[in-house]
């Protein structure tokens, strides 16, 4: 049985350079088999939702339902699909949502209040650089200032018939769809009494179950500054990972890159001395999407504050190469690049 490895390739445009996957899970794709203990036999389906390139193997029988939901999902929750429920709300300000988006947006905003560095109403701050976009520029300081006084969770009023946003707020869900999207997945995994899936969201992943010869799931993670290189894998069983990195995305004036994550403090680009973050969660696929962009955007100085949650482990990496590690996860990993080291 031939293993190999996820690689996301980012849609990107003309202004942003295309990247490699931040995680290669190479327990991933392609496999063409029958195993547990009734027969299964796996293919791996390729589609595009929530703005990035989606991978998913998982029994044959029942992909055309997974990527049904995922296909769903887009239409929810996308803020690149102008006819999902957050598109709409963005536009007209209001919206009757369904349940269970409205479910999924009070999480988040538990989230934000807990980790303020997040927030979802950025949205206004993240079309206004349009990093995603075809030709993004630096927008003007008034430009940022306004855009920058529309972020805040109080903005939102999700219980109301209809849901309302304020003060011109834009919600933008790239720190957790595509965590509760894995969340949603995981469920129909169990449901259908999956014994092996691997589902790649780009950035964000799920290995589901045991692989079919009993070992560990093996994860690489990327060198930020050669996407196409690994700088270290890691073991995990059944899992929820999400890497966060300014590599992934951005533009670049006078030599200065500009990344697609922003801080909501200063209107701009985030700008840390941490290169890549990867949070593991066995419980959620949110808190792994939300943390790993959380942790990034707090950098080294905020680091010590998240090593020793229980709740996930944490992989992160310095622009000196240096790699920090919750000490639950420092003993399954290894590093494929000996210019990194670890802390």
């Amino acid at each position: 049985m031939n293993l190999s490895s996820i690689k996301d390739f980012m849609k990107t445009k003309k202004m942003i350079r295309p990247v490699a996957v931040m995680v290669l899970l190479l327990s991933a794709v392609a496999i063409a088999g029958f195993y547990s203990c009734r027969v299964h036999q796996t293919e791996t389906k390729h589609l595009f939702a929530m703005d990035t390139s989606v991978t998913i193997t998982a029994d044959k029988d029942n992909l055309n339902t997974y990527s049904e939901e995922i296909q769903r999902l887009d239409k929810m929750l996308s803020a690149y699909n102008p006819d999902s429920e957050i598109s709409k709300l963005n536009k007209n300000k209001e919206c009757k949502l369904s349940q269970e988006t409205a479910q999924l947006l009070e999480q988040a905003v538990k989230l934000c209040r807990k980790y303020p560095d997040v927030d979802i109403t950025v949205g206004a701050l993240v079309k206004l650089w349009n990093i995603n976009g075809e030709n993004p520029v630096i927008p003007t300081e008034q430009d940022i200032f306004s855009a920058k006084e529309t972020v805040g969770v109080e903005n939102i009023n999700i219980n109301g018939k209809p849901a309302t946003l304020e003060n011109n707020a834009r919600l933008d869900l790239g720190c957790c769809g595509k965590g509760y999207a894995l969340d949603v997945l995981r469920r129909l995994f169990d449901e259908n009494a999956e014994s092996y899936a691997v589902v790649s969201f780009g950035s964000s992943s799920l290995v589901y179950g045991e692989k079919p010869d009993g070992k560990a799931f093996v994860t690489r993670v990327v060198n930020p500054e050669n996407p196409n290189k690994p700088m270290l894998e890691f073991e995990t069983e059944q899992a929820f990972i999400s890497t966060s990195g300014g590599y992934e995305r951005y533009f670049e004036v006078d030599g200065k890159r500009y990344s697609h994550i922003i801080d909501i403090e200063t209107g701009y680009p985030v700008e840390t001395d941490l290169t890549s973050v990867t949070v593991i969660s066995r419980v959620s696929g949110i808190v792994s999407d939300f943390m790993s962009t959380c942790v990034y955007i707090g950098g080294t100085d905020k680091l010590n504050d998240y090593l020793d949650n229980k709740d996930f482990e944490i992989i992160a990496v310095d622009k000196n190469k240096n790699v920090y590690c919750s000490e639950s996860v420092e003993s399954r990993v290894e590093i494929l690049d000996n210019k990194f080291k670890m802390k």
